[in-house]
């Protein structure tokens, strides 16, 4: 299976990632309507980064946003990246894209923001499979009230998380 990874820079990347997120936002969850995801949607291309992933007909198949600081700081505090909306088709969940999608965009935040020190994720405390899944490699959490519903806030350092990742990538 052939993908790449990409940051969104361009007006049809924004285009494409949007109406991507937005056929997917009941994945993200079932509550969320068009209205909202739009909403949300902005905050990120006016105050965060979109990174996506595509498949070798150049079709979005996953996308991920992140944020250099975090909300509750006013994006002041720059030595974390927080990420909190990660969705994939349905038809690639169960393989490689997770892993190469994190990985990529751990290291373009690496790379274009070299203060970051640590990684946050936020999952859904209503979605047991991201609690567990961000529970394998991060090492405290705590809960916010996100932009519709409650998150659980997982914690990792950059270089930790690398580490990981570039282990299993290997594999």
């Amino acid at each position: 299976m052939t993908m790449q990874c990409k940051r969104c820079t361009t007006d049809d990347d924004f285009a494409k990632v949007c109406v991507f997120v937005l056929d997917h936002k009941h994945d993200l969850h079932r509550s969320f309507y068009t209205l909202d995801m739009v909403e949300i949607l902005y905050t990120y291309l006016t105050q965060g980064h979109l990174v996506f992933v595509e498949d070798t007909n150049n079709q979005v198949i996953g996308a991920t946003a992140y944020y250099h600081g975090t909300p509750e700081r006013d994006f002041q505090d720059k030595d974390i990246a927080f990420l909190d909306m990660a969705v994939a088709d349905k038809a690639y969940r169960g393989t490689r894209l997770f892993l190469t999608g994190l990985q990529y965009t751990v290291n373009q935040i690496a790379q274009l923001h070299p203060e970051v020190q640590e990684i946050r994720l936020a999952a859904l405390a209503d979605n047991p499979y991201l609690r567990r899944l961000y529970s394998k490699f991060t090492d405290t959490s705590y809960s916010r009230e996100g932009t519709e519903l409650e998150q659980l806030v997982f914690c990792v350092k950059i270089n930790k998380l690398q580490g990981i990742l570039n282990k299993y990538g290997k594999v």
